[in-house]
């Protein structure tokens, strides 16, 4: 049985319903950009990618929306363009590209295990939430996921309290229905916040 606490898709902050679940990886307010568009093109896929840049200290791809304008490359993102501007922003930059994986599939154990180790997953994102009334065709970050509730972080929505929290059977329907999309760095993440 489902916890109650995600029975709903819910708007808040890094602390789930249930008052005890933090987000896996909390991006500071003042580290979220929210989307941009190139040529008329959002740039979600990449302005996700610069939030787990951020996160995980890639600075190759920090700004890369803005880069995108910048460079006149249109928005609007998927696997190969993906391969293709992360070498180019890259030695724009002078600076080696950053390892990443992509993976195209359905199995939510890859998004679990990328988490586990602190990095911050891309993640299409199909909508259907109090911050959409219907799909969209969009990438997010994954700041949270485990057997019964998950969290996005959405660069449409980067305040404080714009987190979207849902159940982990929401999230995989939303994540790509026949299947997602899920974008990888490699980096390692920041190290975990101190605790007594």
């Amino acid at each position: 049985m489902l916890l109650e606490s995600v029975d709903k898709i819910t708007v808040g902050g890094s602390t789930a319903p249930d008052g005890k679940t933090l987000v896996k990886c909390d991006l500071p307010i003042d580290q979220r950009k929210r989307n941009i568009s190139s040529k008329g093109l959002g740039c979600c896929v990449f302005r996700s990618l610069c939030h787990s840049a951020r996160w995980q200290e890639v600075p190759q791809l920090w700004g890369m929306a803005e880069w995108m304008v910048e460079k006149g490359v249109p928005g609007g993102g998927y696997p190969k363009k993906v391969d293709d501007l992360v070498p180019r922003i890259s030695k724009d930059r002078g600076m080696k590209p950053p390892d990443y994986l992509q993976y195209e599939g359905r199995d939510l154990s890859v998004l679990r295990r990328a988490l586990a180790t602190g990095r911050m997953p891309c993640v299409t994102y199909d909508g259907r939430d109090p911050h959409y009334s219907g799909t969209i065709a969009h990438m997010v970050n994954l700041v949270y996921l485990d057997e019964h509730q998950a969290c996005i972080l959405d660069n449409n929505f980067v305040d404080e309290n714009e987190l979207v929290w849902m159940s982990a059977a929401e999230f995989k329907t939303r994540w790509g229905g026949d299947g997602g999309w899920a974008v990888v760095l490699i980096s390692p993440p920041p190290p975990p916040v101190p605790m007594n």
